[in-house]
């Protein structure tokens, strides 16, 4: 794989997860904000949070694979000067 393309897909997988917790955490301000008679049901901020938790390690990995690449690309200049 490229650098290049490594470097892409770290951001694309950084930049999806952020999404992805974004509208967990607003599912979750939305059950929590029903009104006092309809009470959130327990499923409905369980799914989110366990969401949430799973893109926070999908977005770490990415995390990790943008790191990898940038070392790359100094070991090439260091190389190369």
């Amino acid at each position: 794989m490229e650098i290049g393309a490594a470097v892409n897909q770290a951001l694309i997988g950084m930049q999806r997860s952020q999404s992805e917790m974004t509208s967990s955490a607003q599912q979750i301000a939305e059950a929590s904000a029903a009104p006092a008679t309809q009470p959130a049901s327990s499923l409905q901020i369980v799914e989110p949070l366990l969401n949430i938790e799973a893109q926070q390690q999908v977005f770490d990995s990415s995390a990790r694979v943008l790191e990898a690449a940038d070392e790359n690309v100094g070991r090439l200049i260091d190389t190369m000067a």
